[in-house]
């Protein structure tokens, strides 16, 4: 019996050009012996809403579109707690995920053409109360930036269109005193940034550059950082968090398997790039090995 490829495909990422190359990606996999259905999203049917609806088995899932779109499926496949191989062709405007799992943005059609060659790598999924996450939660500054810049913009300037915002809310940042819990310790503070993690790149840069990451260790790695008394020590602390340089008095940096966050006011993090809508107290478990990932096998050193 021949196995079955499911491709969802968001065709406004990437500046829209992904749809000429769907043919051609059908066409080599059917070549390969996959039967192969092609499923579009749109404002209606989101990958979430694909997969949910889609009842009949699939062996692969290839997902065609940016870091949001990769989010909607792996909330559709752990609400049904389906595991298959899922493999990515990143077109977003930063593709933080696919750099981090060693997916580089190239020719879309390598996939199709290559797949029996690519491995399957088993990764941790977050979960952010009933939401769920590939690789970062995040509140503050440069985190609105990923969910209200509009797809013209991004598809038109790309990262510059997040660079832009986030330089804006610098200069003029929302505060959160949040209480951050974890098994072993208690953290009570105002801040102006947070992020929950599972990659090696946040909002297009290398945080984590100096340090060894393991996207299946059953931890995130977690950074907030505090409320500066004046705007330079903001822009100081923004270069330092960015270029990777944790260690700082105003940073609390730390790795943890689940983290309660309580807050004064409701707030609203980016999920992914995508807005959670407003929540106040917020529970991110670690879903150790949840996903599996097709990735290209890596070469071995002579």
């Amino acid at each position: 019996m021949k196995k079955k490829i499911l491709i969802i495909a968001n065709c406004k990422a990437g500046r829209g050009k992904m749809k000429k190359h769907i043919t051609k990606m059908v066409e080599k996999l059917q070549k390969l012996d996959y039967e192969v259905d092609v499923k579009y999203t749109s404002l209606e049917k989101n990958a979430t809403n694909i997969i949910q609806d889609y009842e009949k088995t699939f062996d692969k899932l290839i997902v065609c579109g940016g870091d949001g779109t990769l989010n909607q499926a792996t909330q559709g496949l752990c609400e049904q707690n389906r595991k298959v191989p899922v493999g990515y062709v990143a077109l977003g405007t930063t593709n933080d995920f696919s750099k981090s799992l060693g997916i580089v943005r190239n020719n879309p059609l390598d996939i199709s053409e290559n797949i029996k060659k690519y491995e399957e790598k088993e990764v941790d999924v977050g979960k952010f109360n009933h939401l769920f996450f590939n690789y970062v939660a995040s509140i503050g500054v440069f985190s609105k930036a990923s969910y209200s810049t509009k797809t013209s913009m991004k598809n038109k300037f790309g990262r510059m269109a997040y660079l832009c915002l986030g330089v804006k809310e610098l200069f003029f940042h929302e505060t959160y005193h949040l209480k951050l819990l974890t098994k072993s310790n208690i953290i009570e503070d105002d801040f102006i940034y947070g992020s929950v993690s599972n990659s090696k790149y946040v909002g297009g840069f290398g945080i984590f550059k100096n340090e060894k990451i393991d996207l299946a260790d059953g931890e995130f790695e977690v950074i907030f950082v505090k409320k500066p008394k004046t705007v330079f020590q903001t822009l100081k602390l923004a270069i330092k968090v960015t270029t990777g340089h944790l260690q700082d008095k105003d940073v609390y940096y730390f790795k943890t398997s689940d983290l309660k966050i309580e807050s004064e006011k409701e707030t609203v993090w980016s999920i992914d790039g995508e807005c959670s809508g407003n929540v106040k107290n917020v529970e991110i478990l670690n879903l150790p090995k949840k996903m599996n990932y097709l990735i290209p096998k890596r070469r071995k050193n002579k």
